[in-house]
């Protein structure tokens, strides 16, 4: 069934709908949606703004008409971090460096990035203890971390995981501050929340650089070895956009893997069912031991699960363009340069396409289901030209992660814990730390 919502409130003068949109973004753009329709509008301040959520309008502005629609104002500030990598470039650039990484995505290097993930994984798993209170949200981000600078950018961090994450932690926290505007001006006035976040940002910068710093180049179609060496053209790619490219990579490939673990843990651990029916997949395909790259076709209930996760949370909560010219979809005229939302979190929930939207069943994903479907009521890793680069590298390695621990270990609610609340900036990440219980699964001892 779906979940009753409150009507949306009045805007209030000169601030808008601004205090609901950031206090809890995705569930104001849910009652948004449900209020008003597949074209829904809202303010911003003084400004004008949109919520577009039938299937067809995310095809038509992220697929068939991207090009008339440029990167919304928060990917434009979070050029402090980003510079000009991927998620923040446009045009031509954008173009040219994403055919020029794309080798680095193939299906034949993500089955060579793959071959380490379980090894990462049950490193970590090996660690915990029966009847301890895991702290999952710390967890995945260690592990996240370590698996996308292995993968990337080929360098083992054991020892530097757990703080590097927590400073990815931390920059999370106080990321609104520094895609603010002014934030660069209050940054170096020194106040102290600004400059929190710009120090956790510089020590994240500064070992990425290390790691490509210490890297040697080579003819592989690995990340790093086409951040280093000249691509097809002959010209090496400058310094500064090598860094941009690879702290791209790295902060949203880790990121987005650890909201995508840790909601799947949280979802499995509030349905027993599921997690039986999961573990009958791994006996029936592993047995005793751990999954490689080449098992994830047959590990298909596996990969519904995180499918289904992915629906539910997915990593991003919200996709922003801003039309060059005006603009008509679904009866409205949207002027040029305002601002225009496409809510994976919102379509993913519609009850037109997802019955009992809000229960967690990876039989939505069978090859039936889909094709009861339209081709974007889901789009977890967007879609179109500017669709996430690793989103089939993120699905083996969320099917691949999920598989190892799995093996050894059952996550369990604690007693009278609320639900998590939701992260509204960036990636749909828990709010406060999440923590479940560790059950030990039959038979599966330490390596």
């Amino acid at each position: 069934m779906t979940t009753p919502v409150p009507p949306i409130a009045r805007g209030l003068p000169l601030i808008g709908h601004l205090p609901w949109f950031y206090a809890d973004t995705n569930r104001f753009l849910l009652r948004l949606a449900r209020a008003q329709g597949d074209v829904a509008s809202f303010r911003l301040g003084r400004e004008e703004a949109f919520l577009l959520s039938h299937p067809d309008h995310v095809q038509q502005v992220l697929v068939d008409d991207a090009d008339v629609f440029r990167k919304g104002r928060l990917m434009q500030r979070a050029r402090r971090l980003l510079g000009n990598g991927l998620l923040t470039s446009e045009g031509v650039l954008h173009h040219r460096q994403r055919r020029r990484l794309q080798p680095a995505f193939c299906r034949q290097q993500i089955t060579k990035y793959g071959e380490s993930v379980p090894r990462f994984t049950a490193r970590l798993a090996d660690r915990w203890a029966h009847g301890e209170v895991l702290n999952l949200s710390a967890a995945m981000d260690e592990l996240a971390m370590a698996i996308v600078v292995q993968t990337l950018l080929g360098a083992d961090i054991e020892r530097e995981a757990a703080p590097l994450a927590a400073d990815l932690r931390g920059l999370a926290r106080w990321l609104p501050l520094l895609v603010a505007p002014m934030a660069r001006r209050l940054e170096r006035a020194g106040l102290p929340p600004f400059r929190r976040a710009g120090k956790a940002a510089d020590r994240i910068d500064m070992a990425v650089r290390g790691y490509m710093a210490n890297a040697a180049p080579s003819e592989g179609r690995d990340l790093l070895s086409l951040l280093l060496r000249a691509g097809t053209d002959g010209v090496p790619m400058a310094p500064t956009l090598a860094r941009d490219e690879a702290v791209t990579l790295f902060l949203a490939g880790h990121d987005t893997t650890a909201a995508a673990l840790t909601w799947t843990w949280y979802l499995l651990a509030t349905c027993p069912d599921v997690d039986r029916r999961l573990q009958r997949e791994l006996d029936a395909v592993l047995g005793d031991r751990d999954p490689a790259p080449d098992d994830c076709p047959g590990l298909a209930y596996t990969g519904r699960v995180l499918d289904e996760s992915l629906r539910l949370y997915p990593p991003v909560g919200r996709i922003g363009r801003r039309p060059i010219g005006d603009y008509r979809i679904g009866g409205r005229l949207i002027p040029a340069g305002a601002a225009v939302f496409l809510s994976p979190f919102v379509t993913q929930r519609d009850p037109r396409w997802w019955p009992d939207p809000e229960r967690f069943d990876p039989d939505r994903w069978t090859d039936e289901a889909r094709r009861g479907r339209p081709r974007y009521a889901s789009f977890p890793f967007g879609a179109g030209p500017r669709s996430c680069i690793g989103g089939h590298m993120a699905r083996m390695i969320g099917i691949l992660v999920i598989a190892t621990i799995a093996r050894r270990w059952r996550m369990v609610s604690l007693p009278g814990a609320p639900a998590p609340r939701i992260r509204s900036i960036l990636t749909l990440k828990p709010k406060d730390p999440l923590h479940l219980l560790l059950e030990r699964r039959g038979g599966a001892e330490p390596a």
